[in-house]
């Protein structure tokens, strides 16, 4: 292990001796592929380094940024699944740190997470920008820039993922990140492309089937769909620009005659004057909410345009919908299509919590990165750090804390049955190493079985009779003044009978 290189900080030696040696001969180190990016690749100027193109990738991932920004679907889409992501996280420690050391751990992380953002709400306001990038652009760039003293990280930088470019080192056949240079940069004359330092900067590239490193944007396949969905816009708008939203008002007249004399451009120009003045006058009366003329001089019409536009919405529900899929979001949250049936709900309500697992996973990889090279820096020791995020406000908490029961059940009946130790009770169970190298006590001494049991048993009890005092027959009943007496001791029964003679 290397303090300076965080990649090793979790490697751990094994002295494990092999059952059957392995013949070395036939096992030829290194790699014998070779990556296939065909018309991808290109030299930079010097022609000493090979960059792989993200090709048309990095040209959309601004456009769906702005997207994000304008278009009312992109953006329900971009804010619903952040919020649902986001759902909040913790960190667990290996259990050999001790509760007092891990609790100034994290106090510690509380309080530097202050200081990593600038505009934002803490550690929630950068998982929030990371969750969008990775919505947005297909991968988390960022780079945890540590301080000039190297006591802890300063600040989290977020780096736009179409500014990298990988370049293959031939050596080692693996792929390394840099950075396009150019005046937003601030970079030196000359300079075209930054190496990037593989110890504080991270990329998580999200899809993809290649060895290229590059994340491709969920939202890309919505482009199309949101292309057609503009040029319908433009055309209700200009629609509504030539004859309204409803429709347009029609007002025929009688044509006034030529007068003697006048001119035919006289004439003209006074026909115009009318018809404008008609208009006004009509624009005025409708705004008033009356419209005045003679039944004999006017006619009045309305024209609807809606009577043969009722296929629209049809058309606009189907561009909803196919953009809706290229948004990888259930349609209706998008405010198309009506409610399902539960089973329908259920299926989108799973795929939807894959979706949002997915990006939490490589959230919690960025996160543990950072938060170690944080607490390492500050001189912290600990074999291991998890970044859990906690469950989807989504999700039924009585239906997932019911399952998480029955698997607690079938763990440990295998455990019971000698199938299963308890350490493996334990990696089943999600932990490191179990507390106990036994059970404290038996599963069904459980609190609610053990209350259900007795309440079954009382029941039981209530239908057992004692022997010694059987149920009366039917005509033996006795009224319950002769069972008072009855259950009376003697000496207390006669004071009563004397007392009530001397009243009579």
């Amino acid at each position: 292990m290397t303090w300076y290189k965080p990649n090793t900080w979790f490697e751990t030696k094994k002295n494990v001796t092999p059952s059957k040696p392995v013949n070395k001969t036939i096992i030829p180190p290194g790699r014998s592929s070779r990556p296939t990016w065909g018309t991808d690749a290109f030299v930079d100027i010097k022609g000493s380094i090979t960059f792989i193109n993200p090709g048309y990738i990095a040209e959309y991932i601004p456009v769906i940024r702005k997207l994000s920004w304008i278009n009312p679907d992109v953006g329900l889409a971009v804010n619903d699944m952040v919020q649902l992501t986001n759902t909040g996280h913790r960190i667990k420690f290996d259990p050999e740190v001790p509760q007092d050391v891990q609790k100034q751990m994290r106090l510690h992380l509380e309080e530097k997470q202050k200081e990593w953002g600038d505009g934002v709400a803490y550690m929630n306001g950068l998982v929030n920008k990371m969750i969008t990038q990775i919505w947005i652009a297909g991968a988390l760039s960022n780079e945890w820039v540590v301080a000039n003293d190297k006591m802890g990280v300063a600040h989290l930088a977020m780096v736009n993922p179409e500014t990298i470019r990988f370049r293959w080192n031939k050596r080692k056949l693996r792929f390394f990140p840099y950075q396009i240079q150019n005046s937003d940069t601030g970079s030196r004359i000359g300079e075209k492309y930054v190496k990037l330092n593989n110890n504080t900067y991270k990329y998580f590239g999200l899809n993809g089937d290649t060895d290229i490193p590059y994340g491709i944007p969920p939202y890309l396949t919505a482009l199309n769909s949101l292309t057609t969905q503009g040029e319908m816009d433009k055309n209700i708008k200009f629609i509504m620009r030539q004859v309204g939203l409803l429709g347009f008002a029609e007002l025929l007249m009688e044509k006034p005659s030529q007068n003697n004399g006048e001119s035919d451009g006289a004439y003209k120009t006074r026909l115009e004057t009318l018809l404008k003045e008609s208009k006004d006058n009509i624009m005025e009366g409708i705004t008033e909410g009356v419209v005045v003329g003679y039944s004999e001089d006017h006619q009045f019409d309305f024209r609807s345009t809606t009577k043969n536009l009722g296929g629209v919405s049809e058309v606009y529900n189907l561009n909803e919908q196919q953009v809706a899929n290229g948004l990888k979001c259930a349609s209706p949250f998008l405010g198309v299509g009506g409610s399902g049936a539960e089973t329908g709900i259920n299926i989108i309500f799973t795929k939807m919590l894959s979706q949002l697992q997915n990006v939490q996973k490589i959230v919690a990889a960025n996160l543990k990165h950072g938060y170690s090279l944080e607490l390492r820096l500050a001189g912290y020791n600990f074999k291991n750090l998890q970044v859990e995020f906690n469950p989807s406000t989504i999700t039924d908490e009585l239906k997932f804390q019911q399952a998480w029961e029955y698997k607690i059940r079938n763990i440990f009946n295998k455990y019971k049955a000698g199938v299963i130790s308890m350490q493996q009770m334990a990696d089943e169970l999600g932990y490191d190493k179990p507390d106990q190298q036994e059970p404290r006590s038996d599963l069904d001494d459980s609190g609610a079985d053990k209350e259900k049991r007795q309440d079954q048993n009382d029941k039981s009890d209530k239908k057992t009779r004692d022997k010694a005092k059987p149920q009366p027959k039917k005509g033996e009943s006795k009224s319950n003044i002769q069972f008072m007496l009855e259950s009376f001791p003697e000496d207390v029964l006669n004071e009563f009978l004397d007392f009530y003679a001397a009243k009579k």
